[in-house]
């Protein structure tokens, strides 16, 4: 979540339209902005979906696509060729931006520091992954490079310092090298101008002489970082919010390795909209007349088309990715108190569902046994779930465009995410005997490749922990659950995936009833020592689909 914090005569003079707190909580409850504050001040709370809503320009510009009034912004993105050269750095991924304000920086100096922080904080995680500089256009000299040098060269004036600085000064005694100076790779990166001047260390600080001043009237941008696809994404948002303040080009320089070039294209791919789509998952029946001019509105390229219509989403909106995302936009500005409850005309009573039954079964079972039961995170990342464990990395359902490192994917397997919770919590008493019943995502032969399945996990960690002691943990839960129809074990080469996470001869797949339900034994040394575990584990994962059909 993101906190834009204004004032309604600001926002009124942003949208040129006099409206009264009352307007402002309306529109925002239509739309499902939370806002807060009283009196004058306006505390906008913007979902982390909508990025480029950082700044209170471009929520002035939200709130007047829907009260359909026309908030100035320069729309056009050109392209230039710039002499100026990127090579390869550790920080390698570089985008370039040229803005001509439409007055000078000092009218809104504050609100350009405020788009650089929130963005550097946000998107770029705190610049580990994308930072954003800001120099005065006019006070550079190029052709300017981008590169590593050698810190015994560095030496220049950080910005409001008087005296020059060499790098281990700028890193152990400004604000910014103190607190970021841990991004630097073994050599800094650097912007040099002609004649040899460093202007910035990225991500670091900026030369005193390039920064921006109250009287520059043009500036240079650049965002740099270590992963491409989220340099461009805030380069996208960052250009619709510098669109308030000028005209804004991207900069073509000279790449010294295909290896670095971002490749940003603004080009987004068109949706098809079916009418009847937009009806059942709304309820009502909207016009194609307004659908599109609803979609217009937004700054959505509409075409219509035989059955339905193309919606095409502008370029800064990097959160329409389905067209049920299209299908949101246009019930929030159609509005929900427009879509009118349809009651059911039938009577069904509830109940509770035969497996959910012995699912609680199962709850009180290993509660009764000492076990704690876990809510484990369904979202994981490769190193929990293949590296540390040793499990083969089949198919499994990555994220695109992930902006959190710690969460690439959705688990296959439960026990690498109890391993993870014991490491996280050795300073605990031992033993931990914990538990989860959850869902994993497998590959399926659906329309989307993908099914949930339900799990069961048991994680025993302590001086006496062993394969006996699980082997009896899950015969009492069946017994409790499903009653006697004879589980047994036996040794399996693959264990399911899990031969190299167990000790060998220490394990086994689960049968119950013929059927195969489950992997059971004792977790490896390799592996406990993977996640930093320093006493004996055992574990079982079960397939509850299949024990409870």
């Amino acid at each position: 979540m993101v906190m834009i914090n204004t004032t309604i005569s600001e926002m009124n003079s942003i949208l040129r339209k006099k409206l009264l707190r009352k307007d402002y909580e309306e529109v925002c409850l239509r739309y499902g902005i939370d806002l807060s504050g009283s009196g004058e001040y306006l505390n906008f709370e913007m979902s982390s979906d909508r990025m480029e809503l950082i700044s209170k320009y471009s929520v002035g510009f939200l709130l007047g696509q829907l009260l359909s009034v026309n908030v100035h912004r320069y729309e056009t993105v050109t392209a230039k060729r710039a002499d100026i050269t990127i090579n390869e750095t550790h920080r390698p991924f570089v985008n370039l931006l040229h803005v001509k304000l439409n007055g000078k920086a000092g009218d809104v100096m504050d609100e350009l520091i405020t788009i650089q922080d929130k963005f550097d904080k946000t998107i770029g995680r705190d610049r580990r992954v994308a930072a954003i500089g800001m120099f005065d256009y006019a006070k550079l000299k190029f052709p300017l490079k981008y590169l590593e040098i050698d810190g015994k060269d560095v030496s220049f004036v950080p910005l409001n310092y008087s005296d020059k600085k060499t790098y281990k000064e700028i890193l152990d005694e400004t604000d910014k090298g103190r607190q970021y100076g841990h991004l630097l790779g073994s050599k800094p990166t650097a912007w040099v101008q002609k004649g040899g001047d460093i202007f910035a260390l990225p991500p670091i600080v900026n030369a005193d002489f390039s920064s921006l001043s109250s009287d520059s009237k043009t500036i240079l941008i650049d965002v740099t970082g270590t992963d491409k696809d989220v340099v461009n994404a805030l380069t996208k948002a960052l250009i619709f919010n510098m669109q308030f303040f000028g005209e804004v080009s991207v900069l073509k320089p000279d790449y010294s390795s295909k290896r670095i070039e971002t490749g940003i294209d603004f080009k987004q791919v068109p949706l098809f909209l079916k009418e009847k789509g937009i009806k059942d998952v709304l309820g009502v029946e909207i016009s194609s007349g307004d659908i599109k001019s609803t979609l217009s509105r937004l700054g959505y390229q509409v075409s219509t088309v035989s059955g339905g219509l193309y919606a095409t989403p502008p370029f800064y909106r990097g959160d329409v990715i389905h067209q049920v995302d299209v299908i949101d936009d246009i019930m929030r500005v159609y509005g929900l108190d427009k879509i009118k409850p349809d009651f059911s005309r039938k009577y069904t009573p509830g109940a509770t569902l035969p497996g959910s039954q012995i699912i609680e079964i199962i709850r009180d079972t290993l509660v009764g046994m000492g076990y704690q039961e876990l809510d484990l995170n369904i979202m994981t990342n490769e190193s929990y779930q293949f590296n540390k464990t040793g499990i083969n990395a089949s198919d499994y359902a990555s994220f695109v465009d992930t902006k959190n490192a710690d969460a690439t994917m959705v688990r296959i397997n439960i026990t690498p995410e109890a391993l993870h919770f014991v490491s996280n919590n050795l300073h605990k008493k031992f033993p931990q005997k914990v538990f989860d019943i959850g869902f994993i995502v497998s590959k399926a032969n659906t329309d989307v490749n993908f099914a949930n399945e339900e799990r069961l996990c048991l994680l025993s960690c302590g001086a006496d922990s062993n394969m006996s002691e699980m082997i009896v943990a899950l015969e009492k839960v069946i017994h409790e659950a499903v009653g006697d129809k004879g589980m047994r074990l036996e040794d399996s080469g693959d264990m399911e995936g899990f031969s190299k996470t167990v000790i060998k001869g220490r394990a086994g797949v689960v049968y119950y009833d013929g059927k195969k339900i489950g992997v059971l034994g004792e977790v490896h040394p390799r592996v406990l020592n993977e996640f930093g575990i320093e006493l004996p584990a055992s574990f079982a994962e079960i397939y509850l689909d299949k024990l409870l059909v």
